[in-house]
């Protein structure tokens, strides 16, 4: 099914978060670009995210939702008037066609709001999202495992007429500053090439053993420079994962870096090693380090690293993927991730000489 465009329609992508899904979901830019080069392309984001999207070479113009000002501020007339005054300036833009890839009320209800004549989006969607669509895709369910949610999210530019075959990522550009900001966070400078350990998620079901962390440091520590990233929030998780390790080889640099600074950093390592969190799928869109990414509750082959020289490890248990924030089990819980050994890991490096146990 396809849908006729013009080539110089205004676009209006609606994606406001979390981040690793914003990374999945700017793959359409590339095709609707290049199928339409002569559209203007506007993204709506909330603020967590929107670094990805700021700056980004194939979309001209932004909104960004100040999420986070509005949550701590609490429900007000001001958060009100801010949310109105955004619709406002969106709808002055007099956009020809609105995505919503994400497909929630609340992405839903701007859609609808933007004032575009066409709003794409699939059936069946959640929160009833699919009331504020006029142009509906194919109903299947977001949380299918065996369905790459990248491919999802092509949807509507298949739907639009462009070629969504070639899957390719782009991100904002990396300032001189950055460059040397990054150059002073790395000091001092080294020869061995970098591996980045990114353990911390938002989901429980998610995170890999602290103990198993550990391990990998000492045995990664010796050959590569490693490197902790996060926020500031997950010091506390790195500052376990190291109290059990038997080495202080390694540089912490959560809570220090932004996304576009992480981006610099992505681009000079040789591995990163996480869960199915944000910052590997940022890294899967530089296309620079090898990615080694752990699966628990999410789907192996719904979201994992693009190329191929990226690993995606899972335990393929029964109970895989549950979709769970917190794992459901009584007998065995996290069992997903207790089976995934350091072991396996480093069977994904090109470490020399593994552990005999490998």
């Amino acid at each position: 099914m396809k849908a006729y465009m013009k080539k110089q329609h205004k676009i209006l992508i609606v994606r406001l978060s979390a981040i690793g899904d914003v990374v999945h979901s700017i793959a359409i830019l590339h095709c609707l670009k290049k199928q339409f080069p002569q559209s203007h392309i506007a993204w709506a984001v909330e603020d967590k995210a929107s670094d990805i999207i700021i700056n980004n070479p194939l979309v001209d113009q932004v909104f960004v939702f100040p999420k986070s000002k509005w949550k701590k501020r609490g429900f007000s007339s001001e958060s009100l008037s801010e949310f109105f005054s955004l619709i406002s300036d969106i709808r002055k833009e007099k956009f020809d066609i609105a995505i919503d890839l994400q497909e929630l009320f609340k992405s839903g209800l701007i859609t609808f709001l933007s004032g575009a004549p066409r709003r794409i989006a699939h059936k069946g969607t959640r929160e009833f999202a699919y009331f504020f669509i006029n142009e509906k895709l194919p109903a299947h369910d977001i949380f299918d495992p065996e369905k790459l949610i990248i491919e999802r999210y092509l949807e509507s530019a298949k739907y639009l007429g462009a070629d969504v075959n070639e899957v390719k990522f782009s991100l904002p550009p990396v300032s001189e500053s950055t460059v040397k900001k990054i150059d002073s966070l790395l000091m001092p400078a080294e020869e061995r090439e970098m591996v980045i350990f990114s353990p911390a998620t938002i989901w429980n079901s998610k995170h890999w053993l602290e103990e198993y962390w550990a391990e990998l440091l000492d045995e990664l520590s010796g050959k590569y420079k490693v490197v902790f990233i996060g926020t500031a929030g997950d010091n506390a998780l790195i500052k376990r994962i190291v109290s059990k390790a038997n080495t202080d080889a390694y540089l912490n640099l959560a809570g220090k870096t932004s996304i576009v600074e992480l981006i610099e950093i992505f681009n000079r390592a040789k591995y990163l090693i996480a869960p199915d969190t944000g910052p590997a799928h940022i890294a899967n869109a530089t296309q620079k380090p090898e990615i080694i990414m752990i699966f628990g509750s999410t789907g192996v082959r719904r979201t994992p690293p693009i190329g191929e020289k990226h690993s995606a490890i899972a335990a393929e248990l029964p109970c895989q993927p549950c979709f769970k924030r917190i794992c459901p089990r009584k007998d065995i819980p996290m069992e997903c991730m207790k089976k995934i050994t350091p072991e396996i890991v480093l069977k994904k490096i090109n470490f020399g000489s593994l552990p005999k146990s490998c």
